[in-house]
């Protein structure tokens, strides 16, 4: 074999080595793209479907938020539609259509459900939950209140954070 010869083998070999490198880092980034559309899609995709609580649930888990609910505007926590009307030191709180006025530091049980969620048509957990809302005042036009979301196992909270609607203003205490 003459040098010439020599030398194209070899230059024909590192450039062989080369597009096996090239083509290693390419699937790597095809690879890395695909995990990261199959998360935004589960993400994406998480359900949560409400149903009636077993009679009798406990509910050892506790996630408290603060929540500003604006007032006479209905809003929707989990299947229950609720609705404030504060005036002064108390609040007109409807649940479902049923009023009830509460005063400061009153606690009143908002809905007890079972949770079934779920990601890309899987099943990933089931659990019962209670909301209790305690009165904690006015503030500008909004009433102020503490939720208190109770489980039956431990939930992440940005789970829980999707029972709360949008348009409510919502900073876990």
């Amino acid at each position: 074999m003459t040098d010439d010869e020599k030398k194209a083998t070899g230059e024909a070999a590192g450039k062989t080595e080369t597009r096996k490198k090239g083509s290693g880092l390419r699937w790597l980034i095809y690879a890395a793209a695909l995990v990261l559309i199959i998360l935004t899609a589960a993400y994406l995709t998480i359900g949560v479907v409400i149903s009636e609580a077993p009679a009798a649930a406990s509910y050892p888990y506790t996630t408290t938020y603060q929540v500003q609910l604006p007032s006479s505007e209905t809003v929707k926590v989990g299947n229950a539609d609720i609705l404030a009307i504060p005036i002064g030191d108390q609040v007109t709180l409807s649940i479902n259509k049923e009023p009830r006025v509460m005063r400061v530091g009153e606690t009143r049980t908002i809905q007890e459900r079972r949770a079934h969620i779920s990601v890309l048509s899987l099943g990933l957990m089931d659990f019962d939950f209670r909301v209790d809302a305690t009165y904690q005042g006015q503030s500008g036009n909004s009433a102020l209140f503490a939720l208190a979301f109770k489980t039956s196992q431990q939930v992440p909270s940005f789970l829980i954070e999707r029972l709360l609607p949008a348009n409510v203003q919502a900073r876990p205490v």
